[in-house]
């Protein structure tokens, strides 16, 4: 398989999107998170920018629970489902909620199976989910879920996102940054409604981190992203992304060249 990649020169230059032959058409795009408030916490952002293009999203999320757990008296797939479904209508997606338990949650064949055939049937344009380099375990496997689905029948774009990097998303060097303070309100409600989960301590992690990404790119507030590879045939982003301000050409992946 092989890797397109353009050299652009970066001091605050916005990337151009490549979306196929029709740059008009709507996309569906899947971000595919470990947790409900993965999503939100690293890509509501950019989610909050395609659904106010018209683009469809839907935010998978590979697990809602651990065992028995409970928050406010109630079961806790329950409450963060219901979180979840809420966070969605703010940021303008649709939820799909995967039925296994965080320690349940692993990538072998039997869950590979039902992740891709779960893909296969929505059929996106593009995926995006976390950088596969992360000390949350179900983090992970989800992304090496999402990767294998990839190589397995790919079809669409891929892209990674991160969360609370540093701390979980470790070894991030992203490409391409995504100036979200036209948005960053609809973000921060988005992830208030997972109140299980201490929102306020989630964004301010988040912000810290939207500074330091902005700082990178020029702006004051970014979300940053790692495209694996531009495909022939398949749709890239439709977002004006920005690169990192360094006196030396940052590598990104751009449209396809032509043999």
């Amino acid at each position: 398989m092989k890797l397109f990649t353009a050299l652009v020169v970066t001091m605050g230059l916005a990337v151009p999107s490549h979306a196929g032959d029709d740059p008009g058409r709507k996309l569906r795009v899947v971000v595919f998170g470990g947790h409900p408030d993965d999503p939100e916490s690293g890509a509501g952002g950019l989610i909050a920018t395609l659904t106010r293009q018209d683009h469809e999203v839907i935010c998978a999320y590979g697990t809602s629970f651990r065992g028995d757990r409970r928050f406010f008296g109630r079961p806790e797939a329950e409450v963060r489902k219901q979180e979840a479904t809420a966070a969605c209508k703010v940021l303008g997606a649709k939820p799909k909620f995967f039925p296994y338990a965080h320690e349940k949650l692993v990538a072998d064949e039997t869950t590979l199976n039902e992740v891709s055939t779960w893909l296969a049937e929505v059929k996106p344009d593009i995926v995006v989910t976390h950088w596969p380099l992360d000390t949350h375990p179900n983090h992970h496997v989800v992304s090496s879920l999402v990767w294998r689905c990839y190589q397995r029948r790919g079809g669409w774009s891929l892209y990674f996102f991160e969360v609370m990097t540093d701390q979980q998303t470790i070894g991030f060097a992203p490409e391409l940054f995504l100036d979200i303070a036209p948005v960053r309100d609809v973000k921060k409600r988005s992830l208030d409604e997972h109140k299980s989960q201490g929102p306020e301590e989630i964004w301010q992690a988040h912000e810290r981190m939207h500074r330091r990404r902005g700082a990178q790119c020029g702006v004051d507030y970014a979300e940053a992203f790692k495209l694996v590879e531009a495909k022939e045939g398949c749709p890239l982003l439709p977002i004006p992304f920005l690169t990192r301000k360094s006196q030396e050409p940052a590598r990104t992946n751009q449209q396809p060249a032509h043999e």
